[in-house]
């Protein structure tokens, strides 16, 4: 059985979030080209993502697949609340 801590506060966006954490994507705010290709990566309004390391850099994952993304491109994506 897996136990996992529930943040008091709901996270806005993908930067808030901490190692481990799990959240629903809800959309990105973000400029059109960076929008079109974070969707193209998968970050679909709806996907469950899985935050595996914070740092410059947030490594990320989404089903199989492990991605990186900047802390400002991180910013652009909305969670549900």
């Amino acid at each position: 059985m897996e136990l996992r801590k529930t943040p008091a506060i709901t996270p806005d966006n993908l930067e808030q979030l901490a190692p481990n954490a799990e959240a629903v994507i809800a959309g990105i705010d973000a400029p059109p080209r960076l929008a079109a290709r974070l969707r193209e990566l998968g970050f679909l309004p709806g996907a469950l993502l899985r935050v595996l390391r914070v740092g410059p850099a947030f490594i990320v994952q989404i089903g199989q697949s492990r991605l990186a993304l900047r802390r400002s491109d991180a910013a652009a994506i909305r969670l549900v609340p």
